[in-house]
Formats: structure tokens, sequence, C-alpha cells
């Protein structure tokens, strides 16, 4: 594909929602989105109606899946002498692949690519990084948020068994063995049995993999993060607090399995000292039809503690304190949101993350990791109730 096929600039989108047409977004002095078509609502906080959604900034809806750091960078610098890159020229980008049930149609369409096997990534032994090579073939073939390295590559294989969609990250100097920092992590959570998406670390321990999970086996799903949900600006994600996650699954969600379910991600996410659990990190899916929601499987799980640029603060707060929590008030939140025993839950989790860390082979792989997590354990046990003041948070550094 020649840059020159591109075009440089892109003021209208048509929307899909599952292949059907849906509206029509345009951008002009203000955003604006009309619905073309009454059965198909585009998201839980835009249902159908007659007139246009007027914004002046892109809708949450469409921002939440935009990359916000690194990757978009390198998409404005690849496309710089071909095309003006925005929000609208990376969602238009986005087609058919993006995360979600939504899809975007500017005129264009990019060439299919050949296939690239997990195995190939996984057991790269070639002296070049081989994550570089992936970001240049695959860097126009679905935009995915957060500021953290990461290329999506479809229709991934592992020998000849076909595979789901594939996201691949890695970590750069500020933030040394991201990759298995995040598996870790997110093994702890399947130990947890919270059922997080397959995972893989290459064997040079350069790059994580994880699957898609918005679509699986054939089946494309809805999925609206909880910025999206609330109605917010991506740039809102640490603005907000875990009570507030849970009301945002009770109003959406009516199964006290779901809210026990949140309850599990939060104490998890603060058990094992994950700093970067934002409004973003939290998402809710759904049928095409929009019904059957439930929240997505955990993702975008790291121990942040243990990286001195980022602080020792939670992402969002709980009891209007961005701490750490003691077990009391964990177990405060379960019980103001109706969680059956979560002080058996946290006890119950805790053990279980103390077992996995100590019968991991993967946490040896990162100096000082293991302790740290450990040490994020014990503190959640063993830190007394304290008064906290207030911490000015406007140039937190982020992973995602």
């Amino acid at each position: 594909m020649t840059m020159i096929s591109l075009p440089e600039s892109i003021s209208r989108i048509g929307v899909s929602v599952h292949t059907n047409p849906a509206g029509l977004l345009t951008h002009g002095a203000s955003y604006n989105f009309l619905y073309q078509a009454d059965e198909w609502p585009i998201s839980l906080s835009m249902p159908v109606q007659l007139e246009p959604y007027k914004s002046g900034a892109i809708f949450p809806v469409f921002s939440q899946n935009l990359p916000e750091g690194y990757i978009r960078r390198y998409v404005s610098e690849k496309l710089r002498r071909y095309a003006k890159v925005n929000d609208m020229y990376l969602l238009a980008l986005q087609g058919q692949d993006g995360i979600g049930l939504l899809g975007y149609d500017a005129g264009f369409e990019l060439p299919p690519l050949e296939k690239v096997s997990i195995s190939d990534i996984v057991g790269w032994d070639e002296p070049e990084d081989i994550f570089p090579q992936l970001l240049d073939r695959f860097y126009l073939r679905g935009m995915l948020s957060g500021v953290q390295p990461k290329v999506l590559i479809p229709q991934a294989s592992r020998s000849t068994t076909p595979q789901q969609d594939i996201i691949v990250k890695t970590g750069d100097a500020e933030f040394p063995s991201l990759a298995i920092n995040e598996y870790v992590c997110m093994e702890s959570a399947r130990a947890c049995g919270l059922e997080p998406p397959r995972c893989y670390l290459s064997n040079n321990h350069e790059v994580f993999i994880v699957e898609r999970f918005d679509r699986v086996d054939g089946i494309q799903w809805g999925m609206e993060d909880f910025t999206t949900l609330m109605g917010r600006a991506s740039e809102e994600k640490y603005n907000s607090s875990y009570e507030m996650v849970m009301k945002v699954v009770q109003k959406y969600v009516v199964s006290p399995k779901e809210t026990e379910k949140a309850f599990r991600y939060i104490v998890h996410s603060l058990l094992i000292g994950n700093g970067d659990a934002h409004l973003k990190n939290f998402a809710l899916q759904y049928d095409p039809d929009m019904g059957n929601l439930r929240l997505s499987p955990p993702y975008d799980i790291t121990h942040t503690l243990i990286y001195p640029t980022i602080d020792n603060q939670m992402a969002l707060k709980l009891r209007k304190s961005k701490e750490f929590p003691t077990r009391r008030e964990l177990i405060r939140l379960g019980d103001e949101y109706s969680v059956t025993k979560p002080g058996a839950i946290i006890d119950e989790m805790s053990e279980t993350l103390n077992t996995f860390l100590t019968d991991s082979d993967e946490v040896e792989l990162m100096d000082g990791l293991k302790a740290s997590m450990l040490g994020a354990i014990s503190q959640v046990h063993a830190r007394a109730d304290s008064a906290k003041g207030f911490r000015h948070t406007k140039n937190r550094r982020s992973l995602r």
C-alpha cells in the first residue's frame, strides 16, 4: 500500500453497528452524529434520536479506542507527509477492526496483510527486536487506546490452529520488563478466578501478547469502557472513584453476580499494587442487540509500585483518598454495594495471590517484582486506618 492511496483529511465517517449502517459522524466547527437507522444505537449513553448529537469534542464512544501516546505520535509521524492526522483520521483507520461493535467507513479500504504466527512472535530469537517490525507492518490495522507501545494484529495463527486477533505490547526505558510485569499480573488474575483473556510472554521476555476478547470464535460483542459510560473524555480517566465504578455496574447491570465480580476486580488490582486501574481499564460488554450486559474480562493489569516514575497512589479514589486502602476500607466498599462476605473474598484472594507468587517462575524474571507484589498484599492487611490528606494529580504519569 502506498501512502498516496490515503485521503489527506477526513471530515465524514459512516458509522455501523455490527456491519449494519447506523449513522453519520461529521466534523467541522463541532462534532455531529446523526442517526440514519433507528434500530442500531451506537452506545448505551447515546440512544437513538431524530436530532443530531453535537459536541465540541469527539464523543466518548468514539474516543475510547483512540491512541493517546506512543502510537498516536508514531502514526502521525508516519503519515505527516500525506495526511492531516487527527481524531477523525485515527477513527477512520479503525475500519471494521476497532474494539467493540462499531465500524467506520471513510471511503477507503486498507489492503489485507499476511497473517503472523503467535509462535513466531513468542519464539523470536533474532538480534533485532520484533516489536518495531510488527508496528511498522500493522500500525494502520487497528487503533488501540492508551500510551503504552502496542499493536493490534488481526487473525493471528499459532501453528495450523486459527487464533483470535492479538494485541502485542512492549515496554520502554521508563518501564523496564513491562511485558513480564503484565504477564504475571494477568496470570495472577487467572489464579484468582477472574478469567482474563489468554496471554503469552515471548521467550526473550520483551513482548506481552494477549488475545482479543471482544471477538471470539466469530462472535462480535459490544464494549464500552467506563469513561464512555460516564460521558467522560479519555483524559478524565483518573477523575473518579471506585465507588463510582461500583455504581456504574449497578446502574447498567442488575445481576448481583456482576457487582461481586466488579468488587473482585477492584480488590485484585489494589492487592497487587496496581496504581493504574482507572476508568478506561474497566468496561462492560454486551450482545449486538445491547442485551446480556456484563463486565468484560479484566485487562491492562500491572504492578505499578515498582516503577519510580509512577507514584504510590491509586488511579481512582476510595473514600475520598488515593492512598492504597486497608482491608477494613475494602470491606466497607463491599458492604456498601451489598457484596456477600467481602472480608472472606479479600482473604481468599490474598491467600491465592501469595501462593501464586510463591509458585510462579515468571515473577522471578523481573528483579524485585515478587517482593514488591507480596509487600503490596501485606500492606493492605497491615496498614492501620489513618487520616488521608489532599493530593494533586494533574500531572500524573500513566502506563495506559
